[in-house]
């Protein structure tokens, strides 16, 4: 038995008729006659009465037609959500994510998209410090990440989807300073920048053609630790500019003169997973939710 001899079985029923059932069908009537008749040597049960005139149903055919319906409704909807999984991709990806807020990065509009295009793929979410993220990549311990950074790491490929601006602040409780001339905070406490991480970077470039080298404190690469570091006046902190204006507003910090500098947002994978389904998919996830500051090219 195949879906075709039920569809048939129906159209007749509907029609009464062989001919008009044959027409709907786009078929020939012995191809409509065939069908029924294997149909019910399967069952071994009549289902139709036949006249030369007309099509009627039997008293188990009148039984069964509703059923015979319901399974025609299910085996279309069984088709359509099978193809709905035409060029899905299954298997794992493992992301990485720099220390920053969620929200910054966009991690829930990425997977929920992910997710509905992909749902049989399994995702797994890792956040941790730039430079293990990084040596995880070369290692493979992940497939991709989401990085702050100036420079696309070696070995990598990199899409940059926004910029970020950090600026330079200091404690609210700290002693109001008659200038921003960096020599200033030669002397004052500052929270180390993690290594080889994009906090350091920006770092360096705003300490860049001074002769300051920092009294470095304790070591943070968390922005919301950094905040409450800075907020405690442990020391001089870098924060993205939007936090910063929080902390400012909280009274928790002040901005240090103009000192700023910008970096980049970006999504990066090793070089020979270029032509990875996931990292594919991954990449159209992030066009299909790009803000306008996210339309830049790969």
């Amino acid at each position: 038995m195949d879906i075709r001899q039920l569809r048939t079985f129906v159209t007749v029923a509907r029609f009464g008729s062989v001919t008009k059932a044959a027409e709907a069908l786009h078929i020939t009537q012995p191809a409509v006659s065939g069908q029924l008749r294997s149909l019910e040597e399967e069952l071994d049960v009549r289902l139709l009465s036949r006249t030369t005139s007309s099509v009627t149903l039997t008293q188990a055919g009148e039984a069964l037609l509703g059923k015979a319906e319901k399974a025609i409704e299910v085996f279309g909807e069984f088709v359509h959500a099978a193809r709905g999984f035409r060029g899905q991709i299954e298997g794992r990806l493992r992301i990485g994510f720099v220390m920053l807020d969620p929200a910054v990065l966009r991690v829930g509009p990425l997977l929920a998209e992910m997710v509905a295009r992909h749902p049989g793929l399994k995702i797994d979410l890792q956040v941790g410090r730039t430079s293990w993220l990084v040596d995880a990549l070369r290692s493979a311990e992940i497939d991709a990440a989401l990085l702050v950074c100036k420079a696309q790491p070696e070995g990598t490929r990199m899409k940059v989807l926004d910029e970020i601006t950090f600026r330079l602040v200091v404690p609210a409780c700290w002693e109001r300073f008659a200038d921003d001339s960096l020599e200033r905070l030669a002397d004052r406490p500052w929270i180390r920048m993690a290594p080889r991480s994009g906090h350091q970077e920006v770092l360096n470039e705003i300490l860049q053609g001074t002769a300051i080298k920092p009294v470095e404190t304790v070591e943070a690469d968390h922005e919301q630790l950094m905040r409450a570091l800075v907020a405690a006046g442990v020391g001089v902190g870098l924060l993205r500019e939007a936090l910063a204006i929080e902390a400012r507003e909280a009274g928790e910090a002040v901005f240090f003169g103009d000192h700023r500098a910008t970096t980049q947002l970006a999504f990066v994978y090793a070089e020979g997973r270029s032509g990875d389904p996931a990292i594919q998919a991954t990449l159209e996830a992030l066009d299909a939710i790009r803000h306008p500051a996210w339309a830049r090219p790969v």
